[in-house]
């Protein structure tokens, strides 16, 4: 792919929900051991639809699940040539301090500093160093630039799943069936997992998980989940519980799931200055095991990038929308609508203007 002359891009700037712009912003410039690449697909996550957490920090260029073509090559990047199609993970952690040695990456306080430049809702970005390094994979003929803005958010699951154990028989529960949750239904589909209970208020979403291996569902607007678990399962409520929907009365729900003995895994945080009411004695006296998982690593990224390779994880279900630069703001009303979506991808060659 040929480089363009010209020194200008078009991006996507959040200023609000309600008030995206298209603008003219410079193409970055790269240094030494970084990567400039022409953005082909990126995904809309639903944390670009936080506004309590974006609204402080605009006007900025959103856009972390991005695939494209590499354009130019700086001094000194082994591996990857121009021309390569590759998924670029926007954060990486330092590799050396206290929690990368223990294996937490995304507690690493360079991890969350890390990102790149200036987002993949632009026709180009800059990959820094390290991200070049550490976290650029160049995607096999087999994934699409469509299906491989998948990787990112599969492996933040995918870092959940791994830390939440699922003995062979277990069932589980997904409180929550946006993508995310799907994400959460196709990697538990391949654990030892028995019955697999999906919950969500969208009848649209309870029959799309079902195409997807979900044995059971429930809407919590028809039936009570605790009741209907319970007639599901010999009586019993879920050994293991994913909570996917960043509010406290869906944690609240998920804590009401949870056999004695269960594990409960949060994979989406409400906002901050929420409050959740528990009582530790219930917890203590059955053995409710709590776990969360924030972001994912490159060892996440690259396992996901195998399984979309090989054909284990399919990520075409769960692609429902495409939209150019100029369609930013309308993917993001969509997905706060809840609606007949899931996956919005934003496809810069897509913009109409």
């Amino acid at each position: 792919m040929v480089m363009t002359t010209t020194k200008t891009m078009k991006t996507a700037v959040y200023y609000r929900n309600t008030d995206v712009r298209l603008e003219e912003r410079p193409i970055p410039t790269i240094g030494p051991g970084e990567l400039l690449v022409k953005t082909m697909a990126c995904g809309l996550c639903g944390g670009e639809t936080m506004e309590w957490y974006l609204a402080p920090r605009a006007p900025k260029i959103l856009g972390h699940e991005p695939t494209g073509v590499v354009v130019q090559v700086g001094a000194g990047v082994k591996g990857i040539k121009e021309g390569d199609r590759v998924f670029v993970h926007h954060h990486v952690a330092c590799m050396r301090c206290h929690y990368c040695q223990r294996g937490y990456f995304t507690m690493c306080e360079q991890y969350s500093k890390s990102g790149i430049d200036p987002g993949g809702f632009a026709e180009y970005f800059r990959v820094p160093s390290e991200n070049a390094y550490f976290d650029t994979l160049v995607l096999p003929d087999e994934i699409s630039f469509e299906e491989g803005t998948v990787i990112e958010p599969m492996a933040c699951v995918l870092h959940g799943v791994r830390q939440t154990p699922i003995s062979h028989g277990d069932t589980v529960a997904i409180v929550g069936l946006g993508f995310m949750g799907m994400c959460y239904l196709e990697l538990v589909r391949l654990s030892p997992a028995g019955r697999i209970i999906g919950i969500d208020f969208s009848d649209w979403r309870l029959e799309k998980a079902l195409q997807l291996g979900a044995t059971h569902i429930i809407n919590p607007k028809k039936e009570s989940p605790v009741d209907a678990i319970k007639e599901i399962n010999e009586g019993r409520l879920a050994d293991v519980v994913i909570v996917t929907a960043p509010t406290v009365k869906a944690w609240e729900q998920g804590f009401a799931l949870c056999a004695k003995g269960a594990h409960i895994h949060f994979g989406a945080p409400p906002p901050p200055d929420a409050s959740l009411s528990i009582n530790p004695n219930f917890l203590y006296f059955n053995e409710i095991k709590i776990n969360s998982a924030y972001s994912a690593s490159h060892i996440d990224t690259r396992s996901v990038l195998e399984m979309l390779a090989s054909g284990r994880l399919d990520a075409k279900p769960l692609i429902t929308h495409q939209f150019g630069l100029d369609g930013v703001q309308e993917a993001i009303q969509m997905l706060l609508q809840a609606g007949e979506s899931l996956k919005s991808i934003i496809i810069p060659d897509l913009t109409k203007s």
